[in-house]
Protein backbone atom coordinates (compact mmCIF):
# COMPACT_ATOMS: atom_id res chain seq x y z
CA UNK A 1 0.00 0.00 0.00
CA UNK A 2 1.37 3.78 -1.01
CA UNK A 3 1.75 6.12 1.75
CA UNK A 4 -0.56 8.88 1.38
CA UNK A 5 0.85 12.53 0.27
CA UNK A 6 -0.91 15.64 1.53
CA UNK A 7 -0.32 18.34 -0.83
CA UNK A 8 -1.80 21.79 -0.16
CA UNK A 9 -4.19 23.40 -3.19
CA UNK A 10 -3.84 26.81 -2.34
CA UNK A 11 0.61 26.04 -1.82
CA UNK A 12 0.86 28.13 -5.03
CA UNK A 13 -0.84 31.00 -4.55
CA UNK A 14 0.22 31.33 -0.84
CA UNK A 15 3.90 31.53 -2.56
CA UNK A 16 2.86 33.66 -5.44
CA UNK A 17 1.22 36.50 -3.15
CA UNK A 18 4.29 36.30 -0.67
CA UNK A 19 6.33 36.57 -3.63
CA UNK A 20 4.75 39.83 -5.15
CA UNK A 21 4.01 41.24 -1.60
CA UNK A 22 7.85 41.09 -1.04
CA UNK A 23 8.61 42.80 -4.20
CA UNK A 24 5.66 45.30 -3.97
CA UNK A 25 7.47 46.39 -0.25
CA UNK A 26 10.96 46.27 -1.91
CA UNK A 27 10.16 49.01 -4.67
CA UNK A 28 8.25 51.28 -2.28
CA UNK A 29 11.92 51.12 -0.51
CA UNK A 30 13.44 51.86 -3.76
CA UNK A 31 10.69 54.58 -4.77
CA UNK A 32 11.00 56.19 -1.34
CA UNK A 33 15.01 56.14 -1.60
CA UNK A 34 15.51 57.44 -5.02
CA UNK A 35 12.19 60.55 -3.90
CA UNK A 36 14.74 61.43 -0.85
CA UNK A 37 17.56 61.48 -2.73
CA UNK A 38 15.98 63.75 -4.97
CA UNK A 39 14.42 66.12 -2.54
CA UNK A 40 17.60 66.64 -1.05
CA UNK A 41 19.96 67.54 -3.96
CA UNK A 42 17.23 70.22 -4.72
CA UNK A 43 17.53 71.83 -1.28
CA UNK A 44 21.49 72.02 -2.32
CA UNK A 45 22.53 70.16 0.59
CA UNK A 46 26.33 68.64 0.23
CA UNK A 47 28.68 66.85 2.34
CA UNK A 48 31.78 68.70 2.31
CA UNK A 49 35.08 68.74 3.32
CA UNK A 50 36.10 70.94 6.73
CA UNK A 51 38.96 73.27 5.48
CA UNK A 52 38.92 76.02 8.20
CA UNK A 53 37.62 76.43 12.49
CA UNK A 54 37.13 79.82 13.63
CA UNK A 55 36.58 81.01 17.40
CA UNK A 56 35.61 84.57 17.74
CA UNK A 57 35.47 85.42 21.31
CA UNK A 58 32.49 87.37 22.03
CA UNK A 59 31.63 86.50 25.97
CA UNK A 60 27.99 86.95 26.83
CA UNK A 61 24.74 86.31 28.42
CA UNK A 62 22.25 84.41 26.67
CA UNK A 63 18.73 85.03 28.71
CA UNK A 64 15.87 82.55 26.94
CA UNK A 65 12.35 82.69 27.92
CA UNK A 66 10.57 79.39 28.00
CA UNK A 67 7.74 77.01 29.79
CA UNK A 68 10.79 76.64 32.87
CA UNK A 69 10.91 80.35 33.27
CA UNK A 70 13.96 82.44 32.76
CA UNK A 71 17.61 80.87 32.36
CA UNK A 72 20.69 82.57 31.68
CA UNK A 73 23.86 80.96 29.84
CA UNK A 74 27.36 81.80 29.37
CA UNK A 75 28.69 81.92 25.76
CA UNK A 76 32.04 81.92 25.45
CA UNK A 77 31.84 83.55 21.49
CA UNK A 78 30.95 82.21 17.86
CA UNK A 79 32.07 78.86 16.50
CA UNK A 80 32.17 78.38 12.78
CA UNK A 81 33.38 75.75 10.51
CA UNK A 82 34.24 77.00 6.92
CA UNK A 83 33.17 73.74 4.77
CA UNK A 84 34.18 73.58 1.12
CA UNK A 85 31.94 72.51 -1.88
CA UNK A 86 32.75 68.70 -3.40
CA UNK A 87 33.91 70.41 -6.28
CA UNK A 88 35.77 72.56 -4.47
CA UNK A 89 33.73 75.52 -6.20
CA UNK A 90 32.38 77.27 -2.98
CA UNK A 91 33.12 77.67 0.69
CA UNK A 92 30.48 78.16 3.26
CA UNK A 93 30.84 79.35 6.23
CA UNK A 94 28.46 77.20 9.45
CA UNK A 95 27.85 78.40 12.46
CA UNK A 96 27.66 75.53 15.09
CA UNK A 97 27.57 74.81 19.14
CA UNK A 98 30.57 74.05 20.45
CA UNK A 99 30.10 70.71 21.00
CA UNK A 100 30.53 70.05 17.13
CA UNK A 101 32.85 72.85 17.14
CA UNK A 102 35.27 70.64 19.23
CA UNK A 103 34.45 66.99 18.27
CA UNK A 104 35.04 67.78 14.13
CA UNK A 105 38.48 68.37 13.14
CA UNK A 106 39.95 70.22 9.97
CA UNK A 107 39.86 67.81 6.94
CA UNK A 108 36.36 65.65 8.11
CA UNK A 109 33.65 65.52 6.12
CA UNK A 110 30.49 67.84 7.48
CA UNK A 111 26.63 67.87 6.13
CA UNK A 112 25.60 70.85 5.44
CA UNK A 113 22.06 72.63 4.28
CA UNK A 114 22.54 76.10 2.72
CA UNK A 115 20.03 78.50 3.99
CA UNK A 116 19.67 80.70 0.80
Amino acid sequence: MEPKIYRDPHRGRILWTGIIVALVVLGAIVLATVSLNRTMKSTGAFTGKIIAKEFTPAPAQEITVGAGGLRSTEVAGEYMLQVETPDATRVFNVWVDRTVYDEVKVGDDYYVIPTH
